[in-house]
């Protein structure tokens, strides 16, 4: 019984870990987003830090327009690292956990 228990939490610590080396490497994974016209685009990590934005002189004018294309495309952006992130989680909770009943991955 303490063998299992023992064996577990060692794959829990190992899962730990991995989970650990994944948040650093998402923070270091960039996603590139533009806009379909080309004049706002934004760089992001994987965990959705900013890290730079780009705008084209001509939107500066029509600040109405800059903002929805700024929103479209941050947007954009977090939803490819919502499902690049989930698909890392999931992939790195396969590798690392026991099978856990009634869990899918």
């Amino acid at each position: 019984m303490f063998g299992n228990f023992m064996d577990m939490m060692g794959k829990l610590q190992t899962a730990q870990k991995k989970f650990e080396a994944l948040k650093e490497k998402l923070e270091q994974e960039l996603i590139y987003e533009t806009s379909r016209d080309e004049t706002v685009s934004v760089t992001i990590t994987e965990l959705a830090t900013i890290r730079d934005i780009k705008i084209a002189p001509e939107l500066l004018s029509d600040v109405v327009q800059l903002e929805d294309t700024l929103v479209i495309t941050l947007n954009s952006a977090l939803e490819k690292v919502k499902k690049n992130a989930i698909e890392e989680a999931k992939k790195t909770a396969r590798e690392s956990l026991p099978p856990i009943p009634g869990l899918s991955l």
